[in-house]
């Protein structure tokens, strides 16, 4: 019998690729460049968390003190980085996992569930509903 998908899913995984768009009709952005860089991990006990920054990173704020940055500086490492944690879930049926959010770094985030439905190719994992959103990843070995 081959692997559930909860099976398949357990690991570390790293970003290939993440798109966007804000309808069917219109084309994929890479909102976060041509090479971004992160990570997704899923545990066997149902732990998961994701964090993907986009590349370039920022540049070091010109202050030299991480903890005080201009409002410029502090908006673009906001706006270039994603970050959540939390458990997860999944629905063998519909070949989905969802991600119950406890934190993240968008407030908005927090304390929802984000479902993604996931196929596999090869060695990749894509997260993506066919519409508005596609991430690839790679198992990290």
């Amino acid at each position: 019998a081959s692997p559930s998908l909860k099976e398949r899913i357990v690991g570390t995984w790293r970003l290939v690729s993440i798109e966007n768009r804000e309808s069917p009709d219109l084309p994929w952005e890479k909102l976060f460049g041509d090479s971004p860089r992160g990570y997704i991990i899923y545990d066997a006990a149902g732990h998961m968390a994701v964090q993907f920054e986009k590349m370039p990173p920022p540049s070091k704020f010109a202050s030299g003190d991480d903890w005080k940055p201009t409002p410029d500086e502090a908006r673009g490492v906001y706006l270039g980085y994603v970050a959540y944690f939390g458990t997860y879930t999944v629905d063998e049926a519909a070949g989905a996992v969802t991600h119950h959010v406890e934190g993240s770094l968008r407030p908005s985030y927090a304390g929802t569930d984000q479902l993604r439905p996931a196929t596999f190719e090869g060695t990749r994992l894509i997260l993506s509903d066919g519409k508005k959103f596609r991430v690839v990843w790679e198992r990290a070995e």
